[in-house]
């Protein structure tokens, strides 16, 4: 099996070029050895092509070290620059949304038979980067190549938890990190994403990636991943906190599956997204985890949350929730179907509107961490252990997603 879906491309392309596409903001240290090893990449792959860059409004001189680096195979294209926000995006690229529709318009406009969309960020790439998410295109065996990368089960943690099996288990299709910051895209892809209506959505700054992914799964089109090995992008000045990120992140996932109710309640089983290559050689660090502080967060979270959790959550799980409060950490065991269950049950909360969004959003940061807290304890430093945990958050979502669609379809009681 090569992909999944059936859509291609909808106008013939045979010879077009293939173009990288960069939004950038603030990285003129870093963004010259990038532009260089995809312009040896585009070089390798003998399709000429250009590097596209949007940049969001960058005030180091980004755009001119990537010139300088990249001579006349980047090309700058025009885009809205990001207007001040109270919350910085997670990712740390505002005006992210704006920055991708500005190249999926110039890639269409230029007849590039497919698009490869690099972050920025990054500090270090391979030239075969380049190859790795258009290959699949070109060869027509996917018109989405979403990228994964080489990295512990700890890091990630978001992602890992709620958004990826969230993803599999609703739309059915697995996906390991849809909310990358990269991707590879055939011209038809381009022309659907172009016709979406969400590019200027609130929130759109920090999920228009995780949105392209689902847009890929739900409506049809040919779906793989590629491999592209560790990770290596710079720190932020500012780090968003861990409340703002979870809020932002999973803000995104619930908006897209509130738009998205007819697919995955339509949608039966899982499959995984073929992978397309192999592996870099490479290994990731092991994030460092304060075990005693998710179990701070959780603790002090239920006394102080728990009044707002009775809006979403039934009795039964605060009654679990209670008894997990006080254990203590050698018996502290967050269950798979409790957690799956709660981030259905918040879901089902945001897009019933049963309180202000933002405010339902915050108080999960410490379910989030008392799940985070036993998922570290349980894998006892293994990555083998971790990862065979993931295996089995992702079926307990998959068996919970009937708790979702039940509340779903009679919500006439959403306080219980």
């Amino acid at each position: 099996m090569d992909s999944t879906g059936s859509n291609s491309s909808d106008r013939p392309t045979d010879g077009a070029p293939v173009v990288v596409g960069l939004s950038t903001f603030n990285q003129a240290g870093t963004i010259g050895d990038v532009v260089h090893a995809l312009v040896r990449g585009l070089e390798a792959h003998g399709a000429g092509g250009v590097i596209l860059i949007a940049d969001t409004g960058s005030n180091d001189g980004s755009l001119e070290a990537a010139r300088r680096a990249g001579g006349d195979r980047v090309v700058e294209v025009a885009c809205p620059r990001h207007v001040p926000i109270a919350a910085m995006p997670y990712h740390g690229q505002p005006g992210r949304a704006g920055a991708l529709r500005a190249l999926l318009e110039a890639a269409r406009a230029r007849g590039a038979r497919a698009c490869a969309v690099v972050d920025g960020s990054l500090t270090a790439i391979a030239p075969d980067r380049v190859d790795r998410l258009i290959a699949p295109v070109v060869d027509g065996r996917a018109d989405y190549v979403s990228p994964y990368y080489t990295r512990h089960p700890f890091d990630g943690p978001i992602t890992n938890a709620i958004v990826a099996p969230v993803f599999r288990a609703l739309y059915g299709v697995g996906i390991r990190q849809p909310a990358a910051l990269e991707f590879g895209c055939g011209d038809g892809f381009m022309g659907h994403l172009l016709e979406m209506e969400w590019w200027d959505r609130e929130g759109a700054a920090w999920s228009a990636d995780q949105w392209i992914a689902s847009a890929a799964v739900c409506d049809g089109f040919r779906v793989c991943e590629a491999p592209l090995g560790v990770r290596v992008a710079a720190g932020h000045d500012a780090p968003v906190d861990l409340s703002t990120t979870l809020t932002q992140v999973v803000g995104g996932l619930f908006t897209d599956l509130d738009e998205r109710v007819d697919d995955w309640q339509r949608a039966r089983g899982t499959v995984p997204a073929p992978v397309c290559g192999t592996a870099p050689e490479g290994e990731s660090d092991v994030p460092s985890i304060n075990l005693d502080r998710l179990m701070d967060g959780f603790r002090l979270g239920y006394q102080e949350l728990r009044d707002i959790w009775t809006w979403v959550l039934p009795p039964r799980t605060l009654v679990e929730l209670r008894k997990l409060a006080g254990a203590p950490l050698d018996a502290f065991h967050f269950d798979d179907e409790l957690w799956a269950g709660i981030v259905y049950d918040f879901a089902f909360g945001y897009c019933f509107h049963v309180m202000p969004r933002d405010h339902l959003l915050r108080s999960l940061t410490p379910l989030y961490a008392g799940w985070m807290a036993s998922f570290v304890a349980q894998a006892d430093g293994s990555p083998q252990a971790a990862r065979a945990r993931l295996d089995q958050v992702a079926r307990a979502f998959e068996s919970q997603k009937r708790h979702l669609i039940s509340r779903w379809r009679w919500p006439e009681k959403i306080r219980r």
